[in-house]
């Protein structure tokens, strides 16, 4: 449960909840399913057809990519259940990841979302194990056998390295929540469940480059890669806590950008090309009709019309409807729209008050103001 790189390559819809597929999955299952079925599989399953292995290393590869999905599937919805936002589930190189719109406001919901997904694990590997008990008997479906196997064993080792008391894997996130409980502090228990993150992270490192060198194993880069991942998520968990403290309490009023650069929804595009986009060029607009903010409009959405209709196309017309456009309220926390945006990879955001935009925010000067106020030792604002 944390966040999520870009693009994806295809999506999704399982139970309402939106799931992306990164294109490093992709890769990844590709590469998974050659080496099962080039290597792994004929070592440990002698004397079977080459087909046999082929197919059952699809099988594999598509069921664990199902695998994590209802994993994280399992997340979610208990998130839900709690009354937390989860905006999307994402299948990328290091497993998946339940996208939050926030973090969880009280320790049962996040004790109770971070064992959801390892619960279901070791259920579903549990069962898969079974099901490749009743076909051990039956050479016919000795592919299905093979792939129900290794299935089973992969829930398994995926619920134990998941509970690993180190954040942000759910091992960790429980740990968080009854620091949490115990302390009523969700900043120390924070930050003591992120250095143990960064903890493991550089055993698995520690491990990998010993694997590496020793044994000239390609495992070895692999521990070695989640391990910097692990680190990195840490190392932003105690950023991201940082920041918090920051700008807790502070209105992103104080932060925002004022002088705010709107067009009128009839405007054509050649004239919004014309009168506003060459002349300040924006990264975002906000689009108003009659005084209220409709939508925003970006120059992409421009190069994605034909050149020939720009001068009968109207602004309004392409323009991204409010109700679909991450905003700001102009006395919101700082600190918690610093957080959506990363959350939601916006790098920008208008903030509205009483149906207009009176303002814009943008990650960078965020960014930038706590770089100052980091290295002058004031507050920002």
């Amino acid at each position: 449960m944390t966040r999520s790189p870009s693009p994806s390559s295809g999506s999704f819809r399982l139970f309402g909840v939106p799931v992306r597929i990164h294109v490093s999955w992709i890769l990844l299952a590709l590469f998974l399913a050659w080496s099962l079925a080039a290597g792994m599989l004929p070592a440990v399953h002698e004397g079977l057809p080459r087909g046999a292995y082929w197919g059952a290393a699809v099988l594999i590869v598509l069921g664990l990519g199902a695998s994590i999905v209802l994993h994280e599937l399992a997340h979610t919805l208990v998130g839900r259940a709690m009354g937390v936002r989860v905006d999307r589930i994402t299948l990328f190189l290091f497993g998946g990841v339940a996208e939050l719109s926030e973090e969880p406001t009280r320790p049962r919901a996040e004790l109770a979302m971070a064992v959801a997904g390892p619960a279901f694990s070791m259920v579903f590997g549990l069962s898969l194990a079974a099901l490749a008990g009743l076909l051990e008997q039956r050479p016919e479906f000795a592919g299905a056998q093979m792939a129900l196997d290794y299935l089973a064993t992969l829930n398994l080792v995926l619920a134990g390295f998941n509970m690993a008391p180190a954040y942000p894997l759910d091992g960790g996130r429980v740990l968080r929540a009854l620091i949490w409980m115990a302390t009523g502090d969700l900043d120390r228990a924070t930050r003591i469940a992120a250095r143990a993150g960064e903890g493991l992270a550089l055993l698995l490192m520690g491990v990998g480059g010993l694997v590496l060198f020793t044994q000239g194993a390609a495992g070895g880069l692999w521990w070695i890669l989640i391990g910097l991942f692990l680190h990195s998520a840490a190392r932003g968990a105690i950023a991201d806590l940082d920041t918090r403290r920051m700008l807790a309490g502070r209105p992103i009023a104080e932060l925002m950008v004022r002088d705010v650069e709107t067009v009128p929804d009839r405007f054509t595009l050649d004239r919004f090309i014309d009168e506003r986009l060459l002349g300040s060029r924006h990264a975002l607009y906000p689009v108003e009709r009659e005084g209220r903010w409709i939508g925003v409009v970006a120059p992409e959405d421009v190069l994605a019309q034909p050149r020939d209709r720009w001068a009968q196309m109207t602004v309004g017309e392409i323009c991204r409807p409010a109700a679909e456009t991450p905003a700001a309220t102009l006395l919101e926390d700082a600190g918690a729209v610093m957080t959506r945006m990363r959350s939601q990879n916006t790098p920008r955001m208008p903030v509205v008050h009483a149906g207009a935009v009176v303002g814009i925010v943008t990650l960078q000067d965020l960014l930038r103001s706590l770089d100052l106020s980091r290295r002058f030792g004031r507050t920002p604002g």
